[in-house]
């Protein structure tokens, strides 16, 4: 019986171990339908485009829903990319976004994405906030603001 309950001991701690980082803090489990520039960053998506970068860290997002198939029928609605709230060809204009110009993507169910974009979305959607490069430093540190 002691030795089961050393057991049981040792597999507690080590599992609270599991999730810490080399300082000693818990790291944030990473959200199911976000994909932040912090991730992308860290990881070797990076080097790539945002299409190798979802389907490397959220190959989640591309996979169809069941819920998406009509009855009846095996096709189904293709997933809507929006930069912001402007609708993008699909999913290969992913593929011209270099990874690092990313801020977040966000992953909206079928449900979701009708809700907030409309019935064009009924098959899910992306929707990826990019780095404003208008507010990104250059080589000399000044902003590329054309404002200024």
């Amino acid at each position: 019986m002691r030795i089961s309950g050393i057991a049981l001991l040792a597999v507690t701690v080590l599992s609270g171990c599991a999730g810490m980082g080399t300082s000693g803090q818990r790291l944030p489990a990473p959200s199911r339908n976000l994909l932040t520039r912090e991730e992308i960053m860290s990881s070797n998506a990076r080097q790539g485009d945002l299409y190798q970068a979802i389907q490397s860290l959220r190959p989640n997002f591309f996979m169809t829903p069941s819920s998406v198939h009509s009855h009846g029928s095996t096709a189904s609605s293709p997933l809507a990319v929006y930069i912001g709230r402007l609708r993008q060809a699909g999913v290969e204009s992913l593929r011209s976004i270099s990874a690092t110009r990313v801020v977040e993507v966000r992953y909206l169910d079928p449900t979701a994405s009708q809700n907030e974009f409309g019935p064009m979305a009924s098959g899910g959607a992306l929707v990826i906030t990019l780095v404003d490069l208008s507010k990104v430093p250059d080589a000399a540190g000044t902003s590329n603001d054309a404002t200024r």
